[in-house]
């Protein structure tokens, strides 16, 4: 008798046993999915990487290495941005299957790479840049035509100006507005809102856009 009471006391217990194993795993699934969110937002904000809009698959936003000129930035001098942070982010650029970059630094941001300078070392790292300052004559052109070199090939590009934020918004912007054949007022809301849903900052305006798609330059 002593031993079916035993067994019963065990089967009643049991239940609960069960329930407090689900609610452990329950928590440890939480916690895992919580830090993969948060590693993969770390990583993004690492490089402001993200893509640009689902219109125009191919494109991505991200800041330049180093962040060159950056106020109160770390590398504002010629010269300052080590090899090794370039080869850093086109690591970075190659593990997300990107192989072009549209680089938007204007000449006193690029003196700031270490030789043998930002485009010389992506293209030991296997990544063809395009260089263009949105601030000088044809640089929508330009920058349009290396998106459809991009797009004819099949590869990813990241554009990018320093901080990824400004010049990059507006030349993303840009591309979607004639990509998609849309207005400069809903390819900057459309470039906004996937950078929030992207956990990345993009700083873009219907007038820039404008500006830049009517006077090919941003001067």
């Amino acid at each position: 008798a002593a031993v079916v009471k035993q067994q019963a006391h065990y089967a009643a217990g049991e239940p609960q046993v069960v329930e407090i194993l689900l609610k452990m795993v329950n928590r440890t699934l939480v916690s895992l999915l919580s830090f993969m969110s948060f590693a993969r937002t770390a990583v993004s904000m690492a490089y402001n990487f993200g893509k640009a809009s689902s219109r125009i698959p191919l494109v991505f936003g991200v800041e330049a290495p180093g962040v060159p000129m950056k106020p109160g930035g770390k590398y504002n001098e010629k010269e300052s941005v080590p090899t090794e942070v370039v080869e850093q982010w086109a690591e970075y650029l190659k593990e997300q299957g990107v192989s072009r970059t549209l680089c938007l630094l204007k000449q006193e941001e690029l003196d700031c790479y270490a030789n043998p300078g930002y485009a010389s070392i992506l293209e030991s790292k296997g990544i063809k840049p395009s260089l263009v300052d949105v601030f000088q004559s044809e640089a929508g052109d330009k920058c349009w035509a290396a998106y459809q070199e991009a797009v004819e090939s099949g590869e990813k590009i990241a554009v990018h100006c320093s901080g990824g934020e400004g010049r990059t918004g507006v030349v993303l912007g840009t591309l979607l507005a004639k990509d998609a054949g849309i207005s400069s007022e809903d390819a900057a809301s459309e470039i906004l809102s996937t950078a929030e849903a992207e956990e990345v900052v993009r700083k873009v305006g219907a007038a820039k856009l404008d500006k830049l798609l009517k006077d090919n330059t941003l001067a």
